[in-house]
Parts: structure tokens; sequence; C-alpha cells
């Protein structure tokens, strides 16, 4: 190694020979940056392997922060903007384990030390997989730009960090009562809203009263970006007829100045705690938990879970089946085998159902 260095006025140098366009060697002597040999020796170490990279594949070598530089480009338009942010936010998190590499040196033994350092900061499990994710992500643009072969946080063993999911409490509807008579008004409706029609937060804030149609929501701004229909019973309907209507704002749910909700769910971890300062509450819930509330309650009611499985929008009847926990033995029967029409929510038949309930 000493022999592809120098020193010149205590700056060290790095001396490499690279086939020039005519196919002879050209002698290249960039420096190194560093008064250090320690660091020079690294330096000139990675070079040359860079330079070995070149002559073997005829392509240069590609740092992980140039990767992520691509990426991130490719990415606009490619994927909804919150994930974007999202990914980006992790991939920031893990700089310090990635960004001195050339991505083909990213292994399973890099993502190992990453998943082992997230733990010693204190992350969760799930935060550890959001940004495993994130990482897969970049890698996967990686491969197939073909600058790698393996994505080595997608073949990782996510098993060792398996998420431990808190078991459902679901809200008691007289709490629930009094949260909506502590709120102010049209947030007592948004808290209705969410407790009869199951919808998330986001899709509560983005509402507008042109998506409604008669006892059904159309719904466009969702989760996984696949429309999808919300059915409305009577007390569902009775929420939003009691929803007075801006004169210049689309909004179903709206401030005095037309302007929609944002950030409910913060708002609405103010207002529990309020409310149980005031005793106005006994338990307290999240406004996630509003959403299990109706899920349980549909199926109790006699719903179908495989329409449950299409109102909530979850991609895999797996997510929808935790609530069948909730349920007695023959409200179990009724949810898997039932006829939809025996649910309060009438109108929630669709050919997938009765598919269902043909082959049982």
């Amino acid at each position: 190694m000493p022999e592809n260095l120098f020193r010149r006025k205590g700056v060290w140098y790095a001396r490499v020979q690279i086939r020039g366009p005519d196919g002879k060697p050209v002698d290249h002597r960039p420096s190194l940056r560093t008064r250090s040999k320690k660091e020079a020796l690294k330096k000139v170490r990675r070079l040359l392997d860079e330079v070995d990279h070149r002559r073997a594949t005829g392509d240069d070598r590609h740092s992980w922060k140039q990767a992520v530089i691509e990426w991130q480009t490719a990415c606009v338009g490619a994927i909804k903007p919150s994930t974007l942010d999202r990914y980006i936010v992790s991939i920031n998190e893990v700089r310090a384990e990635l960004d001195g590499l050339y991505v083909d040196e990213v292994d399973k033994k890099t993502i190992a030390k990453i998943v082992k350092l997230r733990r010693a900061a204190g992350c969760t499990n799930a935060t550890i997989k959001r940004d495993l994710t994130a990482v897969s992500s970049v890698l996967r643009y990686c491969c197939a730009q073909g600058w790698i072969d393996e994505n080595a946080a997608k073949s990782y063993d996510r098993t060792v960090i398996r998420e431990r999911r808190d078991p459902i409490v679901l809200p008691d509807p007289a709490d629930i009562d009094a949260l909506v008579r502590f709120a102010p008004a049209m947030f007592g409706k948004i808290i209705r809203a969410a407790q009869y029609t199951g919808m998330r937060q986001h899709e509560i804030e983005s509402l507008e009263r042109s998506q409604r149609r008669g006892r059904e929501i159309d719904l466009w701004k969702t989760k996984t970006d696949a429309p999808r229909v919300v059915p409305l019973d009577d007390r569902a309907v009775g929420t939003l007829d009691g929803t007075p209507a801006h004169l210049k704002a689309p909004w179903m749910f709206h401030h005095d100045d037309g302007l929609p909700f944002v950030g409910v769910k913060s708002q609405f971890r103010d207002l529990m705690a309020r409310a149980i300062e005031a005793g106005k509450v006994k338990r307290r819930f999240r406004f996630h938990d509003l959403r299990h509330w109706f899920a349980v309650d549909y199926l109790r009611a006699g719903g179908n879970i495989y329409d449950l499985q299409q109102v909530l929008g979850h991609s895999s009847i797996k997510t929808t089946e935790k609530y069948l926990a909730y349920l007695t033995p023959e409200q179990q029967k009724v949810a898997k085998f039932g006829k939809v029409a025996q649910s309060r929510h009438k109108n929630t038949g669709s050919a997938h159902s009765e598919r269902k309930e043909n082959v049982g």
C-alpha cells in the first residue's frame, strides 16, 4: 500500500493508474485531503477498490450518498409525498452507518449493526422496521439500476424485530358520549364520524361534502391509495345531516372561517387530557380506538367480516379478523358465514361477501 501513497507539504496523495480511452494506463495523483497516514491508507484502499471495480465492470462504483440522491429524485411522483417524507426521516436516522459506504458494501452485517444501534438508542421495533423499509427502498432502486445484486435490507430476517402490538381496549360508549359533550360542537361531530364510520383521521380531515352520496361516502384519499365506499347507518347519517355546511368551504368538518381541521389526533389528545382532569371521562382512549369501536360494533350488529375488510380498507383479511376476538362464538359464526342483510349496515353487501357465503 505505501507505494500508492506520497506526501506533499504534509498532505497525503494517492498514486494510481487508470486505463485511458486509448487503452494505455494513465497516472492519477489525487489529493486525499488528510495529513494522517492512517486516514490516508483507508482512503487509498477505497480508491483502489473503486478502480478495481471499474476495471471489472466498466462502471463507476456508487456511494450510498449518491444512491440516496438518485433514489429520491426517482421517487418523486412515484410514491405518496407523505411516504417519501417518512422514508427520508428514517434514512437520516441511519446516515452515520451508511454515508461512508458504497452500496455494494451494504450487506446483512451492516443491516444487523443498524438494528443493534437503533435498539441501543431506545427505538421501538416498529420504528426499526420502518427504518429498514426505507433502506430497502433505496437498495431496491440500486438493484434495478444494476449497481448491486442483492437487497440486504429486504433479505434481513425481520422476525427478530417483530412488532409487539398492544391488545385493543375498546372505549366505553359512556366515555365517548361524555367526551362528545365536553368537546366543541364541530369537534364533537368529528368524534362521532370516527365512531360511526370507522374512517381514519386523515380521511375525516380531508372529507368534502361532495363525497357523500346519500347513505354512502366515496373515499379517494386513502392510506393505500385504493378508493373505497363507506356505508352510513342511521347514526352516521344523523351525524352528517346535523353538521352545518360552510357557504364558501367544501369541507364536511371545518372551523368557523371555513378552514379544514388538521392535526386532529393531537387535538384529540389535548381534549382527552382536559376531559380526564375535569372528571368527565373515566378511562382514556385514543382517536384510533374509535375505529376499533366501529369495527366491533359493525360485527356485533351482524356485519360480515369480508365486507368490513372493504369498509375499513384493509389489504389483508387477517388484519380485520383480529376483531373476531371481541365477539361471542355465535356472533363469530354470523360474522364469517351469516347473511349481510342481518346487519344494521344493510347496504354493505358485495359480490365478494356473497361468494364467501356461498362457499360456506
